[in-house]
């Protein structure tokens, strides 16, 4: 298997971009740690690493990172704060900061300090009742990694998208406690947007971070700005979180938006302004505040694995005992407390352990495993064009790619095959039964039956989940649901034997395989278990502040209760009619139109949508 090291994937993005590695490393580490990263020299913490890949601006989600028992835990833990946090639950995050989950010295020191005084910060101000301290501290808190970006422009500095949601935070609670002048905040948080868009250049980690910004700079200095500026900015937001699908300040969003278009646009206003109550309406049902929460920064996904689970999987799925893979490079007993997550191999010794078992470490493996970056640009423009269903133009650019891409390598021969098996059955170039066949011959080219019976852990790719939800999705069109079911079920039930199962990577990628099974059991009338994922389901949307899944989640759950009679009509009715005005937000045409048809066949007739 091709083994990329991250720091060479680091490197090559950084040259690429022409960072200076003063620039990217500055607060983080040192140029000289960074150097021995880049050379492969050595691996980067978790939090380091994270916190570079958002500095060049890649989405961290796509990157394999592996894990020690102790840093998953400090991720869960900081995962929950988040959520206390949007759950405006500030006692919780005051208990959460007393139960603060340490990690070895050395690692992310300086990111740890950076997010305990951020989270201080919030519990001065919403507990303690003292705004000036908690601005302090948020000061204190940029000072950890980028000490003097206060003093000007930001040209000695690549931020993360954490840093510069910090940066936005501060520049507003000055505005708002009258600690900065209103005209230095306008100036400030324009200049901390036209930043965002130049440095993150993905659309989904800037949609974090712009509408919350467009927000700040409303809320503070909107009387400062005329309305086709005011309208220019909320447009931007509106644009980023449709492509998106994000729920990020996507409520004040469109308060703001459809107040600034009362008088100048009527159609528009009352288009966005039925889509506002819509999302209004669907958040506070699920339990959250629609008020603005500067404090609510957005943090990236990451895709990690457990180090000492996917050793024991992959080890046990090869038939080899703990002696035989730590022969030559750790006692066996060394070996054995690395499993157990007491122990965390030294850099060597886990690269060789990889080695040994023949299986890739530390690669770009989300999609492509590659170190050219321009095929991340070519991939991005062939999800695009596919989006529009522009099949023609999808099919050039996974030629483009094919071209330069490595395909020695068996994640990239089964991305590419994939994409290639997608864009020809959706073209109607090759029928449901073509297409199983292919994608099923992909998937045992790294999924072995045999040898996935032998261990109850297994930690799936992100390709080879998506494959399994195509061969789900092809039984479903066939009319072989209950295989489709079973397929799917058994997937779910390896990867929740692990301890990683509800980070932000696995619905990312499970999310669609979930939605599909529930599909399917409500094609069969199982209902009451097609409800209860779907319940979960929507759940974990507002959490992840995903809306477009969302949309299908609640659309699913209204079409199972009214089979179920679990809810009387008007419930059903006023549910169908949030997710009209969701899924047209969100240009979702097909559903949009199929629920709108529905709706209008069983409640009412005739019914002025806008």
């Amino acid at each position: 298997m091709q083994q990329i090291e991250a720091g060479v994937m680091l490197c090559q993005i950084r040259e690429q971009k022409r960072v200076s590695q003063k620039k990217l490393s500055n607060g983080i580490c040192s140029t000289r740690a960074l150097s021995r990263y880049e050379s492969g020299e050595r691996m980067p913490d978790g939090l380091s690493f994270h916190c570079l890949m958002q500095r060049v601006g890649m989405n961290p989600r796509d990157f394999t990172v592996m894990l020690s028992l102790q840093e998953y835990r400090y991720y869960m833990w900081k995962e929950s704060v988040l959520d206390a946090i949007q759950k405006k639950d500030w006692n919780s995050v005051k208990d959460s900061m007393e139960n603060e989950v340490n990690l070895p010295k050395g690692c992310g020191g300086r990111m740890q300090r950076q997010f305990r005084l951020y989270l201080q910060s919030i519990v001065e101000e919403k507990l303690e009742n003292d705004g000036e301290k908690a601005w302090r501290l948020l000061g204190e808190a940029i000072g950890e990694t980028a000490s003097d970006c206060f003093r000007g422009e930001l040209a000695g500095y690549w931020l993360s998208i954490f840093e510069i949601g910090l940066l936005a935070l501060y520049y507003y609670k000055g505005g708002e406690r009258n600690l900065i002048h209103s005209k230095e905040v306008c100036s400030r948080l324009k200049y901390l947007i036209a930043y965002t868009e130049e440095i993150i250049t993905d659309k989904e980690e800037c949609a974090k971070l712009v509408p919350g910004m467009v927000c700040a700079l409303l809320r503070i200095c909107g009387d400062q700005m005329g309305i086709m500026e005011r309208l220019s900015y909320e447009e931007k937001a509106v644009l980023l979180l449709k492509e998106s699908g994000g729920l990020y300040h996507l409520p004040e969003v469109l308060r703001l938006y459809t107040a600034d278009l009362a008088g100048t646009d009527e159609e528009k206003e009352r288009v966005y302004g039925k889509q506002y109550s819509a999302f209004k309406e669907v958040l506070e049902d699920a339990g959250y505040d629609t008020d603005f929460q500067p404090e609510l920064l957005f943090d990236s996904s990451r895709q990690f694995y457990l180090l000492n689970e996917y050793l024991r999987s992959h080890r046990i799925m090869r038939g080899m005992t703990q002696l035989q893979i730590s022969e030559g490079i750790c006692a066996a007993e060394t070996y054995s407390r690395v499993e157990t997550g007491k122990t965390v191999p030294r850099p060597k010794e886990r690269k060789a352990f990889f080695e040994r078992l023949n299986i890739g470490f530390g690669y770009f493996r989300g999609e492509l495993e590659t170190t050219d970056y321009e095929l991340f640009h070519y991939l991005a423009l062939f999800k695009e064009a596919a989006r529009k269903e522009e099949w023609v133009k999808a099919a050039g650019w996974m030629e483009r790619i094919r071209d330069r891409l490595d395909t020695e390598s068996i994640n990239n021969r089964q991305y590419i095959g994939m994409m290639e098996n997608w864009v020809a059955f959706a073209a109607k170039q090759i029928d449901a039964e073509e297409f199983y066949r292919r994608d099923e011959e992909l998937l045992r080219l790294s999924v072995k039956e045999e040898l996935l019976e032998k261990t109850e852990l297994y930690y799936f790719t992100y390709i080879e989940i998506v494959l399994y939800s195509h061969l789900a999705n092809i039984l479903k069109i066939q009319g072989r649901q209950r295989e489709g079911i079973e397929l799917l079920k058994k997937m779910l039930g390896k990867i929740e034997k692990s301890k990683a199962d509800l980070e932000y990577w696995w619905w990312d990628s499970m999310k669609v395989p979930i939605f599909n099974l529930a599909n399917m059991l409500s094609d069969l009338g199982d209902y009451e278990e097609s409800l209860k994922y779907m319940t979960d389901f929507t759940q974990k949307c507002f959490r992840l502040f995903d809306g477009e899944y969302a949309a299908y989640g609640i659309g699913e759950r209204a079409l199972d209760m009214e089979q179920m009679h679990v809810a009387d009509k008007a419930v059903c009715g006023r549910l169908l009619v949030q997710v009209f005005y969701m899924t047209d937000f969100y240009n979702k045409i097909g559903d949009h139109n199929k629920l709108k048809e529905h709706y209008e066949m069983y409640y009412e007739a005739g019914k002025e949508w806008y």
